[in-house]
């Protein structure tokens, strides 16, 4: 993976940071899991809190301790970015809040492997912790008429890098009976030169799927909003965020 070419194309959903940060308002220990970049824990750095981002692809999590070293020293010494898997973490810190963002639950390919990361996440939390989440919402997408895939002929975003200007087409293979949408980014330079694939394995979940399985792993949930500036949830909202407190 590129993954300078990665995190330039997965820049987070407008108001997710705020309202992670509204979240983790108070709270002095932090987890993220599926940290990538480490885009969302350089933004809630704080030397009043300490920060945990467990990701599993060896070049994102390069470019997180990069990231991380770039950071002024106080914030510096708060953050740190380790190598897990988050189906089965253990760390030896409980945490007050534990972060699952930018549809990184759909990387979880079953209903297996989401239940394993929501108890891992619980064992993670301190009694009475929040986990909070956010996907796109799979309710419209499931439910359109059936399709196989999907080609685009324009990009569907383009930004320079090293010195050239990236076209980043995007193809899709759908299988709704198994809620799979396995996407490939080609990354085409303007200028001539080597082109990259990054393929992303993805299996949505529905909304009354998720609110089960985290109720199975040990969490009431409390809210589930439709936008990041809270508004209810509903089946044709454009995104799902969860919270839900370890009981």
């Amino acid at each position: 993976m590129n993954a300078e070419l990665y995190a330039l194309t997965h820049r987070g959903n407008p108001g997710d940071i705020a309202f992670y940060g509204d979240v983790c308002r108070g709270a002095k220990s932090v987890l993220e899991l599926g940290s990538g970049s480490g885009r969302l824990l350089l933004a809630l750095s704080s030397p009043k809190r300490q920060l945990v981002g467990l990701e599993l692809e060896p070049q994102l999590l390069g470019l997180a301790q990069r990231n991380v070293r770039a950071l002024p020293a106080a914030k510096r010494k708060s953050v740190r970015v380790l190598r897990a898997d988050m189906r089965s973490f253990t760390l030896p810190q409980r945490f007050e809040r534990v972060l699952l963002p930018y549809n990184a639950l759909y990387c979880l390919l079953g209903k297996r492997a989401a239940l394993a990361c929501f108890r891992a996440a619980r064992r993670a939390l301190v009694p009475g912790g929040v986990l909070a989440l956010d996907v796109w919402n799979a309710e419209p997408f499931h439910r359109s008429p059936a399709r196989s895939g999907a080609d685009d002929s324009e990009p569907v975003v383009s930004f320079r890098h090293a010195g050239r200007t990236w076209d980043v087409f995007e193809r899709s293979r759908v299988r709704r009976a198994q809620q799979r949408l396995d996407v490939s980014y080609e990354y085409v330079p303007r200028e001539g030169g080597t082109t990259y694939q990054i393929p992303i394995a993805q299996r949505y979940f529905l909304a009354d799927e998720i609110s089960q399985l985290l109720e199975r792993a040990g969490f009431a949930v409390e809210a589930r909003y439709g936008d990041f500036l809270r508004r209810r949830f509903s089946a044709r909202s454009a995104q799902l965020i969860v919270l839900a407190r370890a009981i």
